[in-house]
């Protein structure tokens, strides 16, 4: 399939905001992009403009709503939030909290709420889009993942700090009226996550002597809890999609999976220094395509390592030995949406991606690049997972094989994030201040594993 790969597979360069990432709509019909005041929004299939909205400012962030109709753009330098119609141009709506400015926007599932988190954590307002109602949730904790909304879309868990211990709010998504407020068991929590599938909290400890993840139902009832020693807690939490499988990261480098029905540990996979297992593959970009951007090819397959035991002392140069030892700790856990691959990066080796395979808990391929890997994003339906470095190439790995595939743009467009089309075999490419749609050949299950 790959050799379908031509360079005129990438769309011409769409400048935009720098830093600010451009996204497909969650139907996957359109992707929205600023440039300067001016929110694009564009068609995939035809690449033309379909509307274009002009905000009262610069634009420094935007999202869709999850029924693709409405889109905010935040305008944190003039503390202002504008939402835009994509079906009725005509129709707008302004947003401002002054004096407070905004550090957070979030959608509400119905589409027609946003949560607009205010400088320091002191409040979230809800904003009604559709009446003049107002709800304000108060001293929200001032962590990343301070709420989170059920997978039914009915409730929203809300992490609170009172007097030196944690509380869990639960509110009602049609009235936003508080139905259940409770604390829990940590001493300083660091994040809460809704399961997929059930109504149930996993509550994480942020830096104790033990590391602590503790599941609630949302009444308030304690249903599980997974802990064990460490020096540091953990760093973070996933769920598969189906809900069934939770995995861990600490900053010891450390992947625990634990099963959703009774929360004990199916695995727990340490980082080392070297792999001496044959079944493992090991995939390590080939210097070549990275460095020659006047190859022959589009693409180039990466190389298989084959020699073990493989130590990854060698992957440190010397002038990185040198530097202060980056932060430890595993920062990254993605699911594949086909629930077989999990990926995993970490602090301690930045330029390697680790990807479990679900069906034996086993590691089952390690892909080294030359440089600090950005961003992951796994196909939507398939096993594929996009890998991003920073630089003019886009990686692509399934379970038979390793690509770097190279942009036509050379040094024009260094690629920090990739999105997939969710209904396409298209990626979303973003530079700092450009960005690109790739579309590849049919992902399809007979296809997808062949060269």
């Amino acid at each position: 399939m790959f050799q379908h790969l031509q360079s005129n597979s990438f769309s011409e360069p769409i400048e935009q905001n720098a830093d600010v990432i451009s996204c497909f709509s969650p139907d996957g019909f359109n992707f929205a992009c600023t440039l300067q005041s001016q929110l694009l929004v564009w068609n995939v299939e035809s690449k033309e403009i379909k509307n274009k909205f002009i905000c009262d400012h610069i634009i420094d962030s935007l999202g869709w709503s999850p029924d693709s109709e409405l889109i905010y753009c935040g305008m944190s330098r003039k503390n202002i939030i504008q939402i835009w119609s994509f079906n009725n141009p005509t129709w707008r709506c302004k947003i401002s909290e002054n004096p407070l400015s905004f550090v957070d926007v979030f959608w509400s599932p119905d589409s027609r709420h946003l949560l607009v988190v205010a400088e320091f954590h002191l409040k979230i307002t809800v904003w009604s889009l559709v009446s003049s109602a107002i709800a304000v949730i108060e001293n929200p904790k001032p962590i990343k993942n301070c709420l989170s909304f059920s997978h039914c879309e009915r409730y929203l868990a809300v992490a609170e700090r009172r007097k030196c211990e944690d509380y869990i709010s639960i509110y009602t998504c049609d009235t936003w009226e508080i139905l259940k407020f409770f604390s829990v068991d940590t001493k300083d929590l660091s994040g809460i996550y809704f399961s997929p599938s059930d109504l149930v909290l996993g509550i994480v400890e942020a830096f104790t002597e033990e590391l602590k993840v503790v599941f609630y139902l949302i009444d308030g009832k304690i249903i599980g809890k997974y802990t064990r020693p460490s020096l540091f807690g953990l760093t973070c939490l996933s769920w598969n999609s189906n809900g069934n499988l939770i995995t861990l990261g600490d900053y010891f480098g450390t992947v625990t999976i634990l099963h959703s029905s009774n929360y004990d540990e199916i695995i727990s996979y340490h980082e080392k220094e070297s792999i001496e297992c044959k079944n493992i593959v090991i995939y390590k970009v080939n210097q070549r395509s990275v460095k020659d951007e006047a190859t022959s090819s589009n693409w180039e397959l990466y190389d298989v390592i084959k020699d073990r035991p493989f130590n990854f002392g060698a992957l440190v140069s010397h002038s990185e030995k040198t530097k202060t030892k980056p932060k430890c700790g595993v920062h990254t856990l993605k699911y594949s949406h086909c629930g077989q691959y999990l990926a995993s990066l970490s602090g301690s080796l930045p330029k390697v991606v680790f990807i479990f395979d679900l069906n034996t808990f086993q590691l089952s391929s390690v892909i080294i690049h030359l440089y600090k890997i950005k961003d992951l994003s796994w196909h939507p339906e398939k096993p594929v997972l996009a890998i991003c470095f920073g630089s003019g190439n886009l990686d692509l790995w399934t379970s038979s094989c390793c690509i770097s595939i190279c942009s036509p743009f050379k040094g024009d467009l260094s690629i920090i994030n990739a999105q997939w089309c969710p209904i396409k075999d298209c990626l979303l490419l973003n530079g700092k201040d450009r960005s690109t749609l790739l579309h590849l050949p049919d992902f399809s299950s007979e296809n997808s594993t062949t060269i």
